[in-house]
């Protein structure tokens, strides 16, 4: 077995990813707020939990109200399972390698697997052999995704291949949007029409369902005729809503760092590759040791405030310049007096006065990058060390 070993002592690293188990907890469960009773709530925290540790955002959604975890890899599945949590386990992303390696533990753990091809189902049959234990398996259907999942015209097939296997129980079936982050788009009615009618289908040949779902975060938000048996929450849980949202939620990781060198410069004086800003009058600038090695998009250069924390309070400072691989720069002012050892809040909840002036958000970096924040929260590397408060 491979166990990464960090290469540098955490406590020698200025930039953390603070992590607020309390968040999370408080977004399951306002999220939990627009469910029926009758609709289980699935916390998502594939992707080591959206970047902010797999194990604090299941635990922090199980306290919200989460009665289920998705995670796209079995391995994934497996560490949860060994963690003993309260909760009911889905996996539904592997290939026929690492299949033969860890489906059967994942099996013998009562982890309900997704299959999306015959292939898929061959290799979950045979590792319920070799486990002894019947799989508990969530047909996943495409509708208009394209990736993961059976077409419709191959639902009756697999239906009676799974009938016919007492190895195999079927547990529940699901589907993906495309577009419910725009309620407009009237591709989200058309692949409801075409689940529908899927699982009208498979029905047919292996009885009544249990478990149907479709919904993630923003169709959990804007359609509640698609909660269904469970919903699948995603982004909102950190504190992202997808789509407007009138509930509260509330960003769970910020992103910090120290200023390393503060300088004076005079008017007209370039900054960073490609001298793609200059200075437009003299001013003190800070030089932050964090870059796009450690998660920050290089196409978000030049247009994000950061806070500054010094001796006279909170202040907002542009990151001016390219982004580099190990280090930003910010113009903190001519009549700054911030200074080494500073803190930086790149993005969250910089705390302190209510009243001064607020962090950045990972939206706010996303929108300069031109992506989204699902990006800029997992692409916070493995090297800016994890402090869970």
């Amino acid at each position: 077995m491979t166990i990464p070993i960090p290469a540098e002592d955490p406590r020698h690293v200025p930039n953390r990813a603070v992590i607020d188990p309390s968040a999370i907890t408080e977004n399951t469960r306002a999220m939990g707020t627009l469910l029926e009773e009758q609709t289980a709530l699935m916390a998502v925290v594939k992707a080591d939990g959206y970047g902010h540790g797999m194990l604090t955002a299941a635990r922090a959604a199980i306290e919200g109200g989460a009665t289920w975890l998705g995670v796209a890899h079995p391995a994934s599945a497996l560490a949860l399972a060994r963690a003993g949590l309260d909760a009911q386990i889905l996996t539904w992303l592997f290939e026929p390698h690492t299949a033969k390696i860890v489906l059967p533990e994942v099996l013998g753990s009562g982890v309900d697997v997704s299959v999306g091809s015959p292939e898929m189902l061959a290799l979950v049959s045979e590792a319920a052999r070799e486990a002894d234990r019947r799989a508990r398996v969530h047909l996943k259907i495409d509708t208009g995704m394209g990736r993961n999942g059976v077409l419709p015209w191959q639902i009756r097939e697999l239906g009676a291949a799974m009938r016919e296997d007492d190895f195999i129980q079927v547990a529940g079936a699901w589907t993906h949007l495309t577009s419910a982050d725009d309620p407009e788009d009237p591709a989200t009615d058309q692949q409801v029409e075409l689940f529908d009618s899927a699982c009208a289908a498979l029905a047919e040949e292996v009885g009544p369902i249990p478990l149907r779902h479709i919904a993630n975060s923003a169709a959990t938000l804007t359609r509640p005729d698609l909660h269904r048996d469970l919903v699948r929450v995603g982004i909102a849980l950190y504190g992202y809503p997808p789509v407007p949202a009138e509930v509260p939620l509330r960003p769970a990781m910020t992103l910090t760092s120290r200023l390393a060198l503060v300088k004076e410069v005079g008017e007209g004086h370039s900054i960073g590759y490609g001298r793609i800003r200059s200075t437009d009058r003299p001013t003190r600038l800070g030089l932050v040791p964090i870059g796009y090695a450690d998660g920050l998009h290089r196409t978000g250069s030049d247009q994000v405030d950061l806070v500054v924390r010094t001796e006279s309070g909170d202040h907002r400072a542009p990151q001016v310049g390219r982004i580099s691989m190990d280090q930003i720069v910010i113009d903190l002012g001519p009549d700054s007096d911030a200074r080494a050892g500073d803190q930086v809040f790149v993005f969250g909840d910089a705390g302190g006065d209510p009243n001064g002036p607020g962090a950045a958000t990972a939206e706010d970096w996303a929108k300069a990058a031109g992506t989204i924040s699902y990006e800029v929260l997992t692409s916070v590397s493995g090297r800016v060390t994890r402090e869970v408060r």
